[in-house]
């Protein structure tokens, strides 16, 4: 037989629709970047408009602007009535600025990502990140404060559910290493009042975090150190606490179990060590967000990767920690606890 006869019955169109639904999925990422950008969901915060209107009010083409909304209404993002197009109750939620939950900076953070994802078959061929090899020395303050404010906005969803895992009640000094905007260190603190918090990051990120510290009115509680979380101490004997945050994700496995020695040199007797990352199964394959991201970390570092839960338990273990066990959040990421021996 010289080949297969792929007659219209032998045809699953679920299974080719899933394939076509994979290879157009960026038409549908595009349709909310470009929302976001042009801050859509927030101008429709103040009243439900025509795309007339709407078309007006960002200055651009009156029939193409309708088709973005009707885009956007088959997404769930907005609802139609007649003419008049207004936010959906996710929109409402997440994608009006000055929101608390507030996920724009996030999603405009993805955008930005683009260029390296097409740069992921270079990457996958050679071995390295592509997208790092001309990156200038000198650290962008205006990339640094784009990716500072997406973390605030990821973790703003999360600090809720983290703040109700994490028993701290009768911790008295956290440390949250490489804590960026310090959203979970101020959480913490607010959610328990017993708590005072450290925010270990580098310098130019540190500038940042005080700005959320002071806009939080929690300087008396959570302030900050700069270091180099590879380099430098986090001292002997000092915390309570330490939340290692979408920290390990970033390196290999020998650095990342010097740097859970040096959490464990920083403990006090009995410290809890909180690890929050996308773990994967043990086949690596599974949840899909923590292997997707695996590539994104391959796209974007020179070392890092989605870990496993067993990883991070033998790194933990050879560090000196026991009592190990895993709590999944429902915001696809999970937390791994321990006790310094």
């Amino acid at each position: 037989m010289k080949g297969e006869d792929t007659t219209m019955a032998d045809t699953n169109h679920l299974n080719a629709d899933y394939l076509l639904q994979l290879s157009c999925g960026y038409w549908k990422s595009h349709v909310l970047f470009t929302a976001v950008g042009f801050d859509l969901f927030t101008i429709l915060n103040r009243g439900r408009r025509t795309a007339k209107e709407i078309s007006q009010t960002i200055q651009a083409n009156e029939r193409a602007t309708e088709m973005l909304l009707n885009a956007l209404v088959s997404l769930d993002l907005l609802t139609k009535q007649e003419n008049y197009y207004a936010n959906s109750v996710l929109s409402n939620r997440h994608l009006i600025k000055g929101n608390p939950y507030y996920l724009g900076d996030s999603i405009h953070h993805f955008h930005n990502m683009m260029d390296t994802w097409a740069m992921l078959r270079e990457t996958i061929e050679t071995g390295n990140p592509v997208s790092l090899k001309d990156l200038p020395e000198e650290v962008d303050p205006h990339d640094v404060r784009d990716f500072i404010t997406a973390m605030h906005n990821l973790a703003s969803v999360k600090t809720e559910e983290i703040c109700s895992k994490i028993d701290l009640k009768e911790a008295k000094l956290l440390l949250d290493i490489a804590g960026g905007p310090g959203t979970y260190a101020i959480a913490l603190a607010r959610a328990n009042p017993g708590l005072h918090a450290v925010v270990f990051d580098l310098e130019h990120t540190i500038r940042l975090t005080r700005e959320f510290i002071a806009a939080a009115k929690i300087e008396d509680r959570v302030t900050t150190q700069a270091g180099n979380c590879l380099e430098d101490s986090f001292g002997e004997k000092v915390y309570d606490a330490i939340l290692v945050s979408n920290l390990l994700h970033i390196y290999n496995p020998a650095n990342n179990t010097r740097i859970l020695r040096k959490c464990r040199d920083a403990l006090r007797e009995r410290g809890l060590i909180v690890i929050h990352e996308f773990v994967l199964d043990t086949t690596k394959t599974h949840p899909q967000f923590a292997a997707l991201f695996s590539l994104n970390m391959l796209l974007g570092t020179q070392e890092g990767e989605s870990y496993s839960e067993d990883e991070y338990r033998v790194w933990l273990a050879n560090a000196g920690f026991e009592d190990i066990k895993r709590i999944d959040l429902e915001s696809n990421s999970t937390l791994i606890l321990g006790k310094k021996k």
